[in-house]
């Protein structure tokens, strides 16, 4: 109702900048506001349609956003790179500094880059370590989700057996009472 007054009210200013000797009192006969009104029919009919299209294509759009995939919280996290070992050993020293995050990551990456290889030796240790600590955890994983798979499977299988020996019950009951009656 408050868009209809909203039209209306800009429909009558139109008419008024147009014409602005018109007289929108009630005295006006219903001769005289014929042309008016059927004008205002017509821009409301347009602004609505207007409106409308908007509002579909406004849901549209929400429609079309992907929702995020939740994670599964059991899943083993992927191990870090020998620079973000590095990067958190220097980490504590550099924010003491009171360094900006940008700062950290430029200083870390500026000497990352120029340690010799024994230097990153320790820091590609132990990332192959946590890799192959993280691909047992992932077949552990992967092995645990196969089982709840069969589970469930399990658990289906076994509830349509129950429905089924009861529709069957239920048969065998309904045939012996109509047999009885």
């Amino acid at each position: 109702m408050r868009n209809n007054f909203r039209i209306r009210l800009w429909f009558l200013m139109q008419i008024k900048k147009e014409n602005p000797e018109a007289d929108f009192k009630e005295n006006v006969s219903p001769e005289e506001k014929r042309p008016y009104e059927e004008r205002y029919q017509v821009e409301k009919e347009a602004y609505l349609q207007v409106t409308a299209k908007e509002k579909s294509e406004q849901e549209a759009k929400k429609e079309n956003k992907k929702s995020k995939k939740e994670k599964d919280p059991w899943k083993p996290k992927h191990p870090m790179s020998a620079f973000f070992l590095f990067t958190n050993d220097r980490l504590p020293a550099l924010a003491a500094e009171n360094k900006t995050v940008t700062e950290i990551a430029k200083i870390t990456g500026e000497e990352w880059k120029n340690m010799a290889e024994e230097q990153k030796l320790p820091y590609e240790e132990m990332t192959r370590k946590n890799k192959e600590k993280y691909i047992q955890e992932m077949e552990a994983y992967k092995e645990m989700k196969e089982e709840e798979a069969s589970n469930l499977k399990k658990e289906k299988h076994e509830v349509l057996q129950l429905l089924k020996k009861k529709e069957k019950t239920e048969n065998i009951v309904k045939l012996i009472i109509d047999r009885v009656l």
